[in-house]
């Protein structure tokens, strides 16, 4: 995440509008922080997950509270009625409670529609860090407060609830302290199945409202790479991890507060992101946390997974006995896998492809690379009983930065492709 490691981005809530990632983020203030000192919100935008930019800095000035604040905690923002509404925590000595502004722009001129909290310290003891979901009807709730969550449906108008809050109820919960949750709720869905997830741990429900069944931690230590686990919290590798999970080109993604790649101080963390996989029972895969992160390739390390794609169209990915893959969907194909850094150059390229259909597959495969500069194609005929490398040779050596994947051809449902590799 070029531009933002080293600066203090942390509590990192990503929406896509028209194509373009926006982090609205908190910030802590100083790498000499002895405690959460926040003094303004951040939004930074990026169109490939890897190099961003700072649009705007959202100041507790430019709220009701009409100046300044060092508990400028967690926030979110969503799109709705071609306005956008962006949601945030008020922390001061004795308050904690939530604000909300609106603008035409995702990244500035906000005014304060109510000029007063949207969640009052007279109502709720732990009012803050806001999280909004939108089904796809357009329905949007809020959820909030620490340990204890509640969650409320927002009215059309989104500065306004339409009901009064619930408490959500979460069948046998954990969290990095034992049996109790966190701070920094999130929610999201996928499929029939809600996720209520709380920093890296998570529960699921068919139902918004709940109750949800605590499920798990997507962060395993074998997972992590070395450097990552140079500095964590006092309750190791799985707390603190605030973030919100996001979908982006067919592909699922987990951004989450970081400290290890930093000084080590737990008041100036980073952010950073992985990929998500989900089982077929829908609970979460763990996640791998590496240096290389997401949207960028290093082929020098070996095999690509063809499931950490950046992009796809008509595909799906899928468990199978290696990890999970990317099924192939009748018609065309694509993959797509930019921002590939190498200091060799590489003759051909290796996918590894399972098969698992009763009839002959006959599928062309067209690889397009280097920003579409050079195309390989390729036809292929594989039957029932392949499984493995189909290597393809360039014509010439290539110092390769990109490579997109186009499949088409005939009973492709059968065919899953787990890695590719260069040669």
């Amino acid at each position: 995440m070029r531009n933002i490691l080293g600066k203090g981005v942390c509590d990192p809530h990503i929406r896509i509008f028209d194509g373009r990632a926006y982090m609205y983020a908190s910030h802590d203030f100083s790498d000499n922080n002895n405690d959460f000192v926040m003094k303004d919100w951040w939004v930074w935008s990026s169109n490939n997950l890897v190099d961003w930019q700072l649009e705007s800095v959202i100041s507790p000035e430019d709220t009701y509270l009409c100046g300044p604040s060092n508990g400028c905690w967690a926030t979110d923002a969503v799109r709705k009625n071609d306005l956008y509404y962006w949601y945030f925590s008020d922390v001061r000595e004795g308050i904690k409670q939530i604000g909300v502004l609106v603008s035409e722009n995702p990244t500035k001129d906000w005014r304060d529609p109510l000029k007063k909290p949207l969640i009052s310290s007279d109502d709720f003891d732990e009012g803050y860090d806001p999280a909004i979901f939108q089904e796809e009807d357009g329905s949007s709730y809020l959820v909030f407060g620490a340990f204890d969550y509640y969650i409320s449906k927002l009215s059309n108008d989104m500065i306004s609830l339409a009901e009064e809050p619930r408490k959500i109820e979460i069948i046998s919960p954990r969290g990095p302290y034992g049996e109790s949750t966190d701070d920094k709720a999130f929610l999201h869905k996928r499929g029939k199945f809600y996720y209520l997830s709380w920093g890296c741990f998570y529960a699921m429900a068919e139902n918004v409202y709940g109750p949800y069944e605590y499920k798990g931690v997507i962060v395993r230590e074998d997972l992590v790479e070395e450097d990552f686990k140079k500095y964590t919290w006092p309750n190791g590798l799985t707390q603190g991890r605030h973030g919100s999970f996001f979908e982006w080109n067919n592909q699922e993604y987990f951004t989450y507060c970081d400290m290890s790649q930093g000084l080590g101080n737990r008041y100036y963390r980073d952010s950073w992101i992985s990929y998500v996989n989900y089982r077929e029972n829908g609970e979460i895969e763990p996640i791998v946390i590496n240096s290389v992160g997401v949207g960028r390739y290093e082929p020098d390390r070996g095999k690509i997974l063809a499931c950490n794609y950046f992009k796809s169209t008509n595909t799906k990915k899928v468990e199978c006995h290696k990890g999970f893959a990317v099924q192939l969907n009748d018609g065309e194909s694509c993959l797509a896998f930019p921002n590939i850094t190498s200091n060799q150059c590489f003759k051909g390229l290796k996918i590894d492809v399972i098969v698992e259909c009763e009839l002959h597959c006959n599928v062309t495969i067209n690889v397009h690379s280097n920003s579409g500069s050079e195309t390989i194609i390729k036809s292929i005929c594989i039957d029932d009983c392949f499984e493995g490398d189909i290597e393809i040779t360039f014509d010439n050596p290539l110092n390769i930065d990109s490579v997109e994947l186009h499949f088409s051809g005939e009973c492709m449902l059968g065919m899953k492709i787990f890695s590719l590799s260069f040669i």
